[in-house]
């Protein structure tokens, strides 16, 4: 059962490394304040915007094959009669 739960962890850790590779730059929400200037109302929009580096990535991706490596290495092996 642990061999299971390794590779689909493994699993994920190689897909969160390929979208990072995909979408280098992540935006959060956006954030919408009202700012009153000279007597005036205005809208002001602020965005976060997050850069992955590659290395990470690459990182993020290696781990996650590994994990699947070592999930089906520590799986018992099955008996066939």
């Amino acid at each position: 059962m642990r061999g299971n739960k390794l590779v689909v962890i493994g699993v994920l850790l190689a897909i969160a490394g390929i979208v990072g590779f995909i979408h280098p730059q992540w935006q959060g929400r956006d954030k919408i304040m009202e700012v009153d200037v000279a007597g005036k109302q205005l809208q002001v929009t602020t965005r976060r915007v997050t850069d992955v580096p590659p290395l990470f990535s690459a990182a993020v991706l290696v781990m996650g094959v590994c994990t699947v490596a070592l999930g089906y290495i520590s799986r018992p092996a099955t008996k066939k009669s």
